[in-house]
């Protein structure tokens, strides 16, 4: 940016000092021949060449402008680089924090938009300048007008468009060169090939800040596109870790459904060993024990002892006891024990089926997954007298609710 600022000073001071030495060399050129110019046509010509002046300085001061806006849009866009990266380091403890900076970034936007609003209308108002030269320029008048609207695109439009008036003004220049030798045809041909040697500097002076422009666009575009690409770059890791935590949110809603698909078959299990003791021509004494006990509300520090089942659904014989979680035989036979104990979010959780202290099946609630379910059922040859109930293994708390997930079940075959 410095870079550019010192050029266009150079070009400026170029500018003036070719200008001043036009009026300088013409007067002194012409000092012995001015008697034979109408006085008119001499104040008529300096005061297009005062016009012209004022006119470049006028373009000096708006390039001027257009650098600090740069500079400040440049500012502003480091400020929202740094405030990106400050949000990736965040999105894992806070996305409403992202949003937060998105939303100030949305106002420095509009803060930008308003300033490009102001050089808009500070590039109108040059326009408006430049028209008052001749209102036979209608021509030079549209492509003004159309170089001022396409500024709201980018930066690098404004530059062309800069340039191409500067091409114009050299063309409207040569115009008034032309309009000047037809009305001050009395001037020597002297002065005539030393307006051309001027206009030929000018020219040369034109083209070579014209080359200065093109080479400062595109810096300018490198800068944009390498912004443009850390921009996609922070987009695409912000997306890849919020694809992340849906597909790990999917997992574990496959794996609950997966439980409650195998806590659904087992449910059927049961369903059928019921239908077959329905069925079956047993002695009626057979179908006199049975029970189901279960847990209303989770529990996240248990991890000793016997697992107690307060609230019971059935207890055909009243084997089992609610306060002491033990179920006892009342008659001899075979019994089905069935056991379902649902761990604790990543919780892990093993319960286990014991008979007179030893341990019998075992029902794991894995913590790889939220919310796993262990299950397990035993066939046992029980004597009147013979206890059973849920033992603590290892692992801490259960979950349950109103409607229960975590029970204890047994009958009589």
């Amino acid at each position: 940016m410095n870079t550019i600022a010192f050029f266009i000073l150079v070009f400026a001071t170029l500018v003036n000092s070719a200008i001043f030495s036009l009026l300088t060399d013409e007067f002194n050129s012409t000092e012995l021949e001015v008697s034979k110019m109408e006085t008119k046509n001499t104040d008529v010509f300096r005061q297009l060449l005062n016009q012209e002046t004022l006119i470049r300085m006028s373009l000096v001061k708006n390039v001027h402008a257009l650098m600090k806006d740069m500079l400040t849009l440049q500012d502003a866009l480091a400020k929202a680089e740094s405030k990106i990266s400050t949000m990736q380091e965040s999105f894992g403890n806070e996305i409403s924090e992202l949003k937060k900076e998105l939303e100030l970034l949305k106002v420095e936007n509009n803060l930008l938009k308003n300033e490009s609003r102001e050089q808009k209308k500070h590039l109108k108002t040059v326009g408006e300048n430049i028209t008052m030269i001749s209102k036979n320029h209608k021509e030079y008048k549209r492509i003004a007008e159309a170089s001022l609207q396409m500024h709201e695109k980018n930066v690098s439009d404004v530059l062309a468009d800069i340039k191409i008036e500067v091409r114009y003004l050299s063309i409207t220049l040569l115009d008034l060169k032309t309009h000047t030798e037809t009305a001050d045809n009395n001037i020597s041909a002297s002065i005539a090939e030393k307006n051309k040697a001027i206009y030929n500097s000018m020219n040369s002076s034109f083209e070579n800040f014209n080359e200065k422009l093109k080479a400062t666009e595109n810096r300018l575009s490198e800068v944009v596109s390498k912004l443009g690409e850390s921009q996609v770059d922070v987009v695409a890791k912000i997306s890849d870790e919020i694809n992340t935590t849906i597909n790990s949110l999917k997992e574990e809603r496959n794996q609950y459904r997966l439980e409650q698909l195998k806590l659904s078959s087992t449910v059927k299990t049961l369903e059928m060993f019921r239908m077959n003791m329905t069925n079956r021509n047993c002695d009626p004494s057979s179908k006199k024990v049975g029970f189901t006990a279960v847990v209303t509300s989770s529990n996240t520090g248990w991890n000793s002892g016997t697992l107690v089942f307060p609230a019971v659904i059935t207890n055909i014989g009243l084997g089992y006891n609610s306060s002491s979680g033990v179920f006892t035989a009342t008659l001899d036979g075979n019994y089905v024990f069935f056991l379902t104990v649902l761990e604790y979010s990543n919780q892990y959780t093993a319960v286990d089926i014991v008979l007179n202290g030893i341990s019998k099946v075992r029902a794991i609630g894995d913590s790889n997954a939220r919310y796993q379910t262990g299950v397990n059922l035993v066939v046992l040859r029980l004597q009147r007298g013979d206890k059973v109930w849920a033992s603590h293994y290892s692992g801490t708390g259960y979950y349950s609710a109103t409607i229960p997930t975590t029970t204890f079940s047994g009958f009589i075959l």
